[in-house]
């Protein structure tokens, strides 16, 4: 006799447990689906229509009079960039939905920003003086000022403001002052597209900008009929081939 009722009060005493367990549970969720609709400032309904769910539903579970369902706790925490596990086990506070949500959007942000974008050193009309008068050289990148452009390929790109006194070939056509010259560098993946286009060559002081010219199975970018410089994979950075131009609009 004692041993069953010792048995049963023990039953009885895990199905309390379990649903003291199942209301704390209920109830961490009531409490961070109304500290989410409050932070955010919307109402029970604006809530309710980004789950397709009713007003009545919210409600319901703010009051822990239902508990909702399994997909619907992973959707309202996947929708708030919040971990499921504390969505479900802890309350959770302002700051932290704020957080959550902040941490989301950088992280997309950033994916968003190294997709598609690319830093491209800039080669302006007073980085170009520096340059001529020593005070920098063409090959320092890291102190050239840049230009965020969609990426187009997997090259080194290098950005330039036209200037008449940059040395140039004949046939260069006839850009403007603060016309923007692209230029992507010069590898085995592209040389067999440089004949007869356009080019730069950079040197530590100066800078040339002529017509790619293949000589003796060499290609050489031509500025005139006395300066050349011939191509050499050993020496990177220095040739590039024209990619695109960007003209100013006055």
């Amino acid at each position: 006799m004692y041993q069953l009722a010792f048995t049963i009060a023990k039953n009885i005493s895990i199905v309390i447990m379990k649903i003291t367990t199942i209301f704390d549970v209920m109830t961490k969720i009531g409490a961070n689906i109304k500290k989410i609709r409050t932070t955010k400032g919307l109402s029970q309904q604006a809530f309710a229509d980004l789950f397709a769910l009713t007003r009545g539903n919210i409600s319901s579970y703010e009051e822990n009079r239902a508990e909702p369902k399994i997909e619907t706790v992973i959707q309202i925490a996947n929708y708030f960039s919040i971990p499921l596990n504390q969505f479900i086990t802890q309350v959770l506070s302002i700051h932290e939905i704020l957080k959550y949500n902040g941490d989301k959007l950088i992280e997309d942000e950033n994916h968003i920003i190294n997709l598609h974008l690319k830093q491209v050193p800039f080669i302006n009309d007073a980085i170009y003086m520096k340059c001529c008068y020593q005070e920098l050289s063409f090959h320092d990148w890291t102190n050239f000022p840049k230009l965020v452009l969609p990426e187009v390929n997997n090259h080194n790109m290098l950005a330039l403001s036209f200037n008449p006194n940059i040395p140039h070939h004949e046939s260069l056509p006839q850009y403007q002052m603060n016309d923007v010259l692209m230029f992507e560098e010069v590898t085995q993946d592209n040389i067999h597209l440089c004949q007869h286009k356009k080019g730069l060559f950079t040197a530590e002081h100066e800078i040339m900008i002529g017509q790619y010219e293949m000589k003796d199975e060499k290609m050489d970018l031509v500025l005139n009929d006395f300066r050349r410089e011939r191509f050499d994979f050993k020496f990177a950075r220095r040739f590039w081939k024209l990619f695109a131009l960007y003209q100013h609009q006055k």
